[in-house]
């Protein structure tokens, strides 16, 4: 009985370990904005499900919180969707409280990648998640989009819909960061 507890506890844990999800990133920076760096960011995950924007914008504000030295702000706390604000006004609202920049994140396609492995009865059917997203960071004050790019996530048969965001989330701020559009961490 101990062994197969053992085995059971470095069986799941494995299984925790190989949960992963990569994403590829591709942007352009407009070159008027090539030498601007943006201390307050908002995050705007433009999507429908709220389940999805109110974890893409908590991780993203989390992460750009450690990783750079710029200020992060939820956009669904400074314009609640329960109001229905236009883009203006959501700007206006942004402008308002010192924001710089906002950065949209919109997961255009997601989907299952089904994979079967084996043969006869030892067949494994394996669901592998994957996502694409458009990514703008616009200047607040001007409205002008001054970075874009697309995000491409996959998982393997372990990564569940929240690694594909933390995932897509983190290299979308490393994006940022290595194109000078996000301060450095201060030490």
């Amino acid at each position: 009985m101990l062994h197969f507890l053992r085995v059971a506890t470095v069986s799941i844990s494995f299984l925790f370990l190989c949960s992963c999800a990569t994403t590829s990133l591709s942007t352009y920076t407009d070159p008027a904005f090539a030498d601007v760096t943006f201390d307050s960011v908002a995050i705007w995950a433009d999507m429908g499900d709220l389940e999805w924007r109110q974890d893409l914008e908590t991780r993203m504000q989390q992460r750009m919180a450690t990783k750079t030295g710029a200020k992060a702000t939820r956009v669904i706390d400074i314009a609640p969707p329960t109001r229905g604000y236009n883009v203006d006004e959501v700007f206006q609202l942004m402008r308002g409280v010192g924001i710089q920049a906002v950065l949209v994140v919109a997961f255009t396609e997601t989907g299952i990648k089904q994979t079967i492995s084996g043969s006869g009865d030892g067949v494994q059917t394996y669901n592998k998640p994957w996502g694409e997203a458009t990514v703008d960071l616009y200047h607040v004050e001007s409205g002008n989009k001054i970075w874009t790019g697309n995000a491409t996530t996959r998982g393997d048969a372990f990564t569940d819909w929240e690694e594909v965001r933390r995932s897509a989330g983190t290299k979308i701020i490393a994006g940022l960061l290595a194109d000078g559009l996000l301060p450095p961490p201060s030490e």
